[in-house]
């Protein structure tokens, strides 16, 4: 190849792999400082482990310190994309962004829904879901290498008109991804 390309650059890694950037396409930022949490069953570790922590996201400097060490440390292990759950908190999902446009990584994340279920301090309404959710969709998404996700947590956390919500808002928006989960036990 160099004598058909002379002017070819050549950097030689000797035995290094060459890879592309790794994609996540499914993780909590949020849950960064739960990792290995132990529960017999989902609900046993949403409730023990994974509402208290996200509580915290109220905090706007707790979701930037979290959303900093989350992004630094997957970027070491060589993954450049990621697609995130955040919060129910506004800050949790500003500071993702945030610190991912800091990096120029390329995510897809928003602001995890919940109307029911959950506790007080996680919960929103269908009218904030919308709300917030169009409100974040409109700052974010296209900007850099982000991508803003509707983002209802599951059925058992969201109530038939909070999914009507934010199955209108998709239909405003239908470039946009959204994310939920499947029923994951009984």
């Amino acid at each position: 190849r160099r004598g058909r390309f002379p002017e070819a650059q050549v950097t030689d890694y000797g035995s290094g792999v060459i890879l592309p950037g790794f994609v996540d396409a499914h993780v909590h930022y949020a849950q960064t400082g739960i990792i290995a949490s132990w529960g017999k069953r989902l609900i046993d570790w949403l409730e023990g482990y994974t509402f208290p922590e996200e509580i915290r996201f109220y905090d706007a400097d707790y979701a930037e310190r979290i959303a900093d060490l989350y992004l630094d440390t997957v970027l070491a292990h060589g993954t450049t994309t990621v697609a995130s759950y955040c919060t129910s908190h506004v800050a949790s999902v500003t500071a993702f962004f945030e610190a991912a446009a800091r990096r120029g990584m390329r995510v897809a994340a928003g602001k995890t829904c919940m109307d029911r279920n959950v506790p007080e301090d996680l919960r929103d309404t269908s009218q904030a879901a919308y709300d917030d959710s169009k409100s974040l969709l409109q700052a974010w998404h296209g900007r850099g290498r982000a991508h803003y996700v509707i983002t209802p947590r599951f059925a058992p956390t969201s109530t038939p008109d909070q999914l009507q919500a934010l199955g209108a808002l998709w239909a405003e928006h239908p470039y946009c991804l959204m994310q939920t989960h499947l029923s994951e036990q009984v």
